[in-house]
């Protein structure tokens, strides 16, 4: 009877050990490249979406966007902005929202692009996802919008406070981002290493003129002078004036594109 139950404890726990491993790698696997749609082409209207992480989100919800009246005073072309946000995601769930959340992306299929910024990347920093993880992510983010002839505009990782980001989580939430700095050994200050490694990939890939890149020094310099400037109480988000020199340099990069005409 003994041995009896000592069989059944080990079938027991070898299947809850099966069940974790599955949703481990279902949680750390890199996205898988899916087949490629077409965005419609529109008028001469200057248009750009905003899709990625909770940036996009309050971009779209909370933010007075400055883009296209940058854009109007500066080139005489009509602009509009459309955003998408998926807070908390990463950039594996940003790409498959392309594919996935039909609802939220019906204005993107249904209306010609000319730029797209990409937000993507701050949450896989926070939950430490490999490097491989987020370069596989932003590869085909880029690739999807290239092949529908759209100029991405990615966001550089900014200098948040990613160390109060940790300590305002819970705590069954450290220990899980703890295993993943084990796992894919992450520290917990990677916001470099996400950078080297999106500047790797673009060199890999020959992006450089595809791609614009706008770099977290040409606005966000200085987090420790400029967290109360640019960003809200919990260090990862922008407040609204720091939205608005985020757009400024966007807006900087989108008229700098037009004029030398490489928009793909």
């Amino acid at each position: 009877m003994k041995r009896a139950l000592i069989y059944i404890f080990m079938i027991l726990l070898f299947f809850i050990m099966a069940v974790y491993f599955v949703k481990a790698y279902e949680y750390f696997a890199p996205p898988e490249e899916r087949n490629v749609y077409k965005i419609a082409q529109e008028d001469d209207t200057l248009r750009i979406a905003y899709i990625g992480d909770s940036w996009a989100y309050i971009h779209n919800r909370e933010h007075q966007c400055m883009i296209p009246e940058i854009i109007n005073n500066q080139c005489k072309k009509t602009a509009k902005i459309y955003s998408y946000g998926f807070p908390g995601r990463t950039s594996r769930e940003i790409y498959e929202a392309f594919f996935n959340d039909e609802k939220q992306m019906q204005i993107l299929q249904s209306n010609g692009f000319q730029y797209c910024i990409i937000s993507a990347g701050i949450n896989d920093a926070n939950k430490k996802m490999s490097i491989k993880y987020y370069q596989n992510s932003m590869d085909y983010i880029i690739r999807f919008l290239l092949s529908n002839h759209v100029r991405p505009i990615i966001i550089e990782m900014p200098d948040y406070d990613i160390k109060k980001t940790y300590r305002w989580q819970k705590t069954d939430r450290k220990l899980w981002y703890r295993l993943s700095m084990i796992i894919n050994k992450i520290p917990l200050d990677c916001k470099q290493i996400y950078r080297d490694a999106l500047d790797d990939l673009i060199n890999e890939r020959d992006y450089q003129e595809k791609v614009s890149i706008i770099r977290y020094k040409s606005w966000d310099n200085n987090y420790e002078k400029g967290q109360k400037a640019l960003y809200l109480i919990d260090g990862i988000h922008l407040n609204d004036y720091g939205n608005a020199v985020l757009d400024s340099v966007i807006a900087k990069e989108i008229i700098k594109t037009e004029k030398h005409d490489y928009r793909n």
